[in-house]
């Protein structure tokens, strides 16, 4: 049946998971990448399990590629294998039994060509005659995302594909899927430096409804809720990592919590820079005294520009300015951990 909708995919409906009620309005085009972020369980998976016909509407209705896909009350529910829609799972869920060649080529529309070309884009096909269990984590990563591409599917979604990658198989999945041509994408991520790099739109989910929808300008200058702000502000630095180190720009050494070689951006979020009147104790790996040069504020936080060898801005609640004693001028010492930041090629 098709319904006189636009966009490759289009969703006004709830769906039920527990204690959560998604209640969500989404329509993305095609050809058009968007990420979807969210606090913990705001229903960002759950989401693309309705997309996929594994979670079905409680109301409402659902288009994928101009037709109706699952609409309660019509009779009108189309089975997950029969959608088209490709899709990446956390964990991937590889055939075992199956070589990579035979996982990309699982859909009776993958044809052989398209198997043969994938293998290639994404570095693996010198894999191609191996089990699963023979790739590593990146590389059954790419085998899951090409399995996904092979069937030229209207809509791809992906959630987390970047978690646990190498930059070498980063580099290529960023690759492939630029290069997506009509097919619309729904990407889930926790990291808004790639959903700022990657999407051509952000739409915040909370507490299962969208709280904010735009392109990555837009959510970072006019932040509409508490969680949207706080990916409006992250630091980066530029640096140049060896092994658990990398030197900044303005030559400050911060210590990372994964390895890294090369040239690299550094991105520390705000909630993560830690102020204290003295020097701390404790695990902090990234310490160092600064200046306060602004306080901003920022909803219901205040935003803490930082003077100094790593000039970040911090964030902290009214109360802490005033416990600290905050305000242009003031010195503070400020710590980040090591795990708090996350790298990234330059």
């Amino acid at each position: 049946m098709t319904g006189q909708v636009t966009g490759a995919l289009r969703l006004a409906g709830t769906a039920r998971v527990g204690d959560l009620v998604l209640e969500v309005d989404l329509t993305v085009d095609p050809g058009e990448t968007v990420a979807l972020l969210g606090p913990n369980g705001a229903g960002k998976t759950s989401l693309l399990r309705v997309l996929t016909g594994l979670l079905p509407l409680s109301g409402g209705r659902l288009d994928l590629a101009g037709d109706l896909v699952d609409q309660p009350g019509s009779g009108t529910f189309v089975e997950p294998h029969r959608r088209s829609v490709g899709w990446v799972p956390q964990d991937r869920l590889l055939f075992p039994h199956l070589t990579v060649r035979q996982n990309i080529g699982f859909s009776p529309r993958a044809t052989a060509e398209r198997v043969t070309a994938l293998l290639d884009a994404l570095g693996i096909a010198g894999l191609a005659d191996r089990r699963p269990s023979a790739c590593s984590g990146g590389q059954a990563q790419r085998v899951a995302l090409a399995r996904a591409v092979a069937a030229e599917p209207a809509v791809l979604l992906l959630d987390e594909p970047s978690t646990a990658l190498d930059i070498d198989s980063q580099h290529l999945i960023d690759g492939l899927l630029a290069d997506g041509g009509a097919r619309a994408t729904v990407l889930v991520t926790h990291d808004p430096v790639e959903a700022a790099t990657v999407a051509d739109r952000l739409v915040i989910l909370e507490d299962g409804r969208v709280t904010h929808s735009g392109s990555p300008t837009d959510v970072r200058t006019r932040p509409r809720t508490r969680y949207a702000a706080s990916l409006a502000g992250l630091n980066t630095l530029t640096a140049v990592a060896d092994g658990y180190t990398a030197m900044t720009v303005g030559g400050a050494l911060v210590v990372l919590g994964e390895p890294a070689t090369g040239p690299v951006h550094l991105v520390v979020p705000p909630s993560a820079v830690a102020l204290h009147r003295t020097i701390p104790d404790g695990s902090p790996r990234n310490v160092w005294r600064a200046t306060v040069a602004e306080l901003q504020p920022a909803l219901d936080r205040i935003r803490v520009v930082l003077d100094g060898p790593l000039p970040l801005v911090a964030e902290v609640t009214p109360g802490a300015v005033e416990v600290l004693e905050l305000e242009p001028g003031s010195r503070v010492w400020a710590a980040v951990k090591a795990t708090e930041i996350t790298v990234h090629p330059a």
